[in-house]
């Protein structure tokens, strides 16, 4: 017999959601880094909270199954960002939770509105946003090497 074991099947999702995550995480400096781009605080949102959603899909697929980010009663879709904050992060006052929180806000106005520009005040809560991101893709495994790793190669 030589078919594809669950096992097999749920390290391989995990490590194509990693990847997918590295690469939008990725998208959301080299956005952000571009100053002529008007549109780059809105966009380096998108691209980080696409990179947090994807890593912790990750790791909820590696702990609980290939079926833990669906939605019994909806094939194809899966949990939102905010579901996987609750059941990876349950302390609501975590700082990690709060940041990524706080990014999600702006890309939720942003995906609906126009927001005036806030790169001075978003810049530290980018900057912690990407430490946190590079910490918890260690800490959860999700990856074999973390995005200092893939950028310094």
């Amino acid at each position: 017999m030589s078919g594809s074991t669950d096992s097999d099947m749920t390290s391989s999702e995990v490590e194509r959601l990693a990847g997918k995550s590295r690469e939008a995480f990725i998208l959301a400096i080299e956005l952000f880094n571009r100053p002529t781009i008007r549109y780059r605080v809105e966009g380096c949102a998108f691209f980080l909270c696409n990179a947090w959603e994807l890593m912790l899909k990750a790791y909820l697929v590696k702990r609980d199954g290939l079926g833990a980010v669906s939605y019994r009663d909806k094939p194809g879709r899966t949990i939102s960002l905010e579901d996987c904050l609750k059941r990876t992060m349950t302390n609501d006052k975590d700082p990690v939770r709060k940041n990524i929180e706080t990014v999600l806000r702006l890309r939720n106005v942003s995906t609906h509105y126009v927001v005036p520009e806030y790169e001075i005040a978003y810049g530290p809560i980018f900057q912690a946003n990407v430490r946190n991101y590079d910490d918890k893709m260690r800490a959860t495994s999700a990856s074999r090497c973390a995005i200092r790793c893939r950028t310094t190669t």
